[in-house]
Formats: C-alpha cells, sequence, structure tokens
C-alpha cells in the first residue's frame, strides 16, 4: 500500500482547486486563507485521533506481553517442581566416535514360577531365561555404499534364572554380575557377506529355533529355558544325583554362543549359507531361508545345521533343524527335530523331535494375542534308555505401543528311565517382557 505523506494530504485540497478551474471559481486570498485554516484544523484532528488509537494500541499489546511472559514464567515453575509435567526429553546417545553411531536397547523379563514334583510345590521369583533380562551396545558406521563396520556388546544378568533355580536351590541363584552374550565386531559387504569376529552366535545357533508362532517369549523348542533347573524325584528325598528337566531335555540348537569367526554369504532367493570355526576346533556350517509369499499369505522361517563338537567333547557331529509357517489368518504351525553322535561316548545317538500349533488374534487395539500348544519327544539325551515327554499351553498379549508382553503357560514333564520311577513335574509360569 503506497504511503501518502503529511504535506501531501494538507496541500492537496489546494492543489486540487489550483489544477481543477473547471470545477472551483479563483477565490480571493482571504477566502484561500480560510479555506487553508479549515484543512489544516481538520487534519490536525485526524492527527489526533489516530495518535490516541495507536497510545491505546500500544497499552493492549504491553499487556499481552506481560500476561505472556507471566505464562510462560509460571509454565516454566511447574515443570521444574513437577518433572512429570514437562515435555518429553529428546533422546541423546553420544558415541565417542564421530563416524560410528551408538544404540543402547535391553529388556527386563521377569515372572513367577509354580511348579509341583509330586511330592512338593512352591512358587519361586524368576528371571525368565527363555528371554533373559539384558542390555546391549549396538556401534555402526557406514564406509561408503557397500561396506558397513559394526560392533555388539550384549551382557545379560540374571537373579533365579527359570533355567537354574530347583528345589535344591530356590532363592539367589544367578550372581550379581553380568554375563556375556555377546562381544564382537563385524564387517558387512552387500556384495560379499558379512565376517564375525569375537563372542557371539555360531553359525549353527538358532537353527532349531525359527519360530513365528509369536509365543517364543514363554515356549519354544528349547524346553529346559522355562523350569530346566527342576529335578525329578521317586518318592525319595531330592538330591543333586537326581535328573534336571534341562538335562533330559534338548533341542541341539548348533553350537550356541561361542568365540569364534564367522561368515555369512549374502541373501540369495531367501537363503543365506554361514560357516563358523570355535576356539578349541569345533566348526559348524547352516542354511537359512525366510521368505513371505503374499499372494498365497504365508511367512516362512527355515533352518538346519550341522556341526562337529568332536574337539570340545561335547558331541561327535549333530544335525538339526526347524521351520516354521504363519498363515495372513493368524494360524501359525512350527516343527524342529535333531540328532546327535555320541559314539566316542559309548553311548546310542540322542534324538528329538518337537510340534507346535498355534494362532495369532487381534483381539484388541493395544497388540496381537497369541495362543499355542506344543509337544516334544526326546530320546536318549542325558543317558541311554531316557525316554523323557512334555506338553503345553501358552498364551501372550502384546501391548505394541510401550514394547511389551503379558504371557503365562503351564507344561508337564515327564521322564521314563529304565529302573526309575519318576513322577511328572508341572510348571506354571506367568511374568512380563518390557523392552527398551
Amino acid at each position: 500500500m503506497r504511503r501518502i505523506s503529511m504535506k501531501t494530504m494538507l496541500l492537496s485540497p489546494v492543489f486540487a482547486m489550483a489544477l481543477s478551474p473547471a470545477v472551483y471559481a479563483a477565490p480571493s486570498d482571504a477566502e484561500a486563507l480560510a479555506e487553508l485554516k479549515r484543512v489544516i484544523a481538520q487534519q490536525q484532528k485526524m492527527i489526533e485521533t489516530q495518535s490516541r488509537a495507536l497510545e491505546s494500541l500500544a497499552s493492549k499489546v504491553e499487556a499481552l506481553s506481560a500476561k505472556t511472559r507471566g505464562n510462560q514464567a509460571a509454565a516454566s515453575s511447574q515443570a521444574a517442581s513437577s518433572p512429570q509435567a514437562a515435555a518429553p526429553a529428546a533422546k541423546v546417545v553420544t558415541s565417542g566416535e564421530e563416524n560410528i553411531s551408538l544404540a543402547i536397547s535391553g529388556q527386563v523379563n521377569r515372572g513367577a514360577l509354580y511348579y509341583d514334583d509330586g511330592d512338593s510345590s512352591d512358587v519361586l521369583h524368576v528371571d525368565n531365561d527363555n528371554s533373559s533380562t539384558r542390555i546391549r551396545l549396538v556401534g555402526k558406521g557406514k564406509v561408503n555404499d557397500d561396506v558397513t563396520i559394526g560392533t555388539e556388546i550384549e551382557v545379560q544378568m540374571e537373579s533365579n534364572s527359570t533355567a537354574s533355580v530347583s528345589q535344591l536351590n530356590d532363592n539367589g541363584v544367578g550372581g550379581a554380575s553380568f554375563t556375556e552374550r555377546k562381544l564382537e565386531v563385524y564387517f558387512d559387504s552387500k556384495r560379499l557377506g558379512r565376517v564375525w569376529i569375537g563372542q557371539g552366535d555360531t553359525a549353527s545357533n538358532g537353527t532349531s529355533e525359527m519360530d513365528l508362532s509369536g509365543t517364543s517369549v514363554v515356549n519354544y523348542s528349547s524346553i529346559a529355558d522355562m523350569a530346566g533347573g527342576l529335578f525329578f524325584q521317586d518318592n525319595t528325598p531330592i538330591t543333586a544325583a537326581n535328573p534336571r528337566i534341562g538335562l533330559v531335555f534338548s533341542n541341539f540348537d548348533g553350537l550356541s554362543r561361542d568365540d569364534r569367526i564367522r561368515y555369512d554369504t549374502p541373501k540369495l532367493a531367501g537363503f543365506t549359507l554361514s560357516a563358523s570355526h570355535i576356539s578349541g576346533g569345533a566348526w559348524d556350517v547352516a542354511l537359512r531361508y525366510a521368505a513371505d509369499y503374499e499372494k498365497a499369505g504365508i511367512k516362512t522361517a527355515a533352518a538346519v545345521a550341522y556341526a562337529d563338537g568332536a574337539a570340545i567333547n561335547s558331541f561327535d557331529e549333530q544335525l538339526n533343524g526347524s521351520l516354521s509357517l504363519l498363515h495372513r489368518s493368524g494360524i501359525n504351525g512350527t516343527f524342529a527335530a535333531g540328532t546327535r553322535s555320541l559314539e566316542a561316548a559309548g553311548r546310542s545317538d540322542a534324538n528329538f523331535i518337537y510340534g507346535k500349533i498355534g494362532y495369532i488374534a487381534n483381539l484388541t487395539a493395544i497388540g496381537d494375542t497369541a495362543f499355542s500348544i506344543d509337544y516334544m519327544q526326546a530320546d536318549d539325551v542325558a543317558a541311554t534308555g531316557d525316554d523323557a515327554t512334555t506338553y503345553g499351553v501358552f498364551a501372550v498379549q502384546k501391548l505394541t505401543k510401550f514394547g511389551t508382553e503379558l504371557y503365562g503357560g503351564i507344561r508337564n514333564h515327564e521322564l521314563d528311565r529304565p529302573g526309575r520311577n519318576y513322577d511328572d513335574v508341572q510348571a506354571v509360569l506367568v511374568g512380563t517382557r518390557v523392552k527398551f
């Protein structure tokens, strides 16, 4: 908008009269002077009116500014006295190296374990070894579009692990210190694959545990994780010589985690081939497959592995694998099996077979609800002639927004051993896992 000067406003009537002789008759000097005085008086009156309006507006602006400052001060005071009312702070994790990012994550998984061994029963407050309480630090740096360097430190701290507590030691099991899970670095190339160095998963670790059921936080093929420390008893006082659940059941899951060097090929048509060499001379190879068949509505995960453990005297050799299928309807099935050669120990081969049927439902807006039933048969695992079976029913409710799961389940364990008559052991586990 064009601005008009005060001088122009004052003189415009005079110029209008001077430039428009057809409209105005030439006035006398007295008339012109009188007209000029009238215009000046009119303009002064307008200026005074505008000045008063500006003063009023300035007062309102000052009052509004004072009110805003007061509100801000009150909000700051309230935030200082009530931290929970303050806005969430931004997530800040700082790496010691400019080109390496750092991420911190972990979980706490606590529950209550009830057992009945046929002679006694109790409730134990435990850490769920199906997925133990742990913390991890992950570093990652991108060298170029093809190569990434990474590192991971993952440690766990379990007090009263479900894999260790027993009728003879039901409290304080597990030292007040962290134990290693992963202490490793890797070099990853999209074209050439990934090399791992350090303490971590061997190539065969996890190959018996492909599971898409949504209930693995409380049950999967590693039966010993739920109540592995409990002893079977045969109506005589329990001693440390009694067989434990964790010794008569095993899913032969490769060479677990160890100090090793491992290589993974790039994924090709859903397949990844891995191999590792472990300190002491043991070695293993594994083939994994994962795919999502969208037209059929089926997601699949599978793995098979071979391990030579003779060099570390755990077993001669082992073959194991697993397969899990999930349909978009929520129906799912999981199967695992394995065999272990114990010829050097003068024993028969040990075997296991495991099956699970499950259903994942969307019952509430807070997250999926998963149900499953499973069965396992394990032969000659702890001793020649052992025939161990187990079955259970489980449920998991996810609170997706909060990284939380609520779970519960019951499992029955049976052991037939020549010359002995062991009672069944029932175990009930309820708890929650919260990830951060």
